[in-house]
């Protein structure tokens, strides 16, 4: 089940993130700013949070993935993907894709028509860009060196 952020979701997503082992400490830290705006501030309009949540026969309810997205800035109908993980106990079992297809419908309820994905070029990422290929992103852009020497930015994008 799909469903909004709660404030108390806060502790296990930061757990699902940091069990990735794909997100820096200071990535981490951007994920817990932008939490703490989507359960803290419901009058924004900027950020949009929502986890997949799953019954587990050990821990009850829990949190599997996570998704984060927002109006892009300065535009009309383009929208940023800034976070979409799944729990590695969880991945391959369609948690990832489930949020996207969210994404997607979250986009298109608002007159939308682009969803932009970014991602590093750094080989642990390759799943990560396997996704978005699978999901039917398009590589729309990669900046070399972006992040660090011998890490690029890769940006995916997606008519919706």
């Amino acid at each position: 089940m799909i469903r909004d952020l709660r404030k108390n979701d806060k502790s296990e997503v930061l757990e699902l993130l940091t069990q990735t082992k794909n997100f820096s400490s200071a990535e981490i830290e951007i994920a817990e700013e932008l939490i703490d705006i989507v359960t803290t501030k419901p009058e924004q309009l900027d950020y949009f949070a929502y986890v997949a949540e799953v019954e587990d026969s050990e821990a009850g309810s829990r949190v599997a993935g996570f998704l984060l997205l927002g109006p892009t800035p300065a535009t009309t109908g383009t929208y940023d993907m800034y976070w979409i993980a799944a729990h590695p106990d969880y991945q391959g079992r369609g948690i990832a894709q489930a949020l996207d297809e969210h994404a997607v419908r979250f986009v298109r309820d608002r007159k939308g028509y682009l969803l932009i994905a970014e991602t590093s070029g750094q080989p642990s990422y390759e799943r990560t860009r396997a996704f978005y290929a699978k999901q039917a992103y398009e590589t729309l852009a990669r900046i070399p060196d972006y992040y660090k020497p011998g890490d690029d930015l890769i940006i995916f994008g997606k008519r919706v």
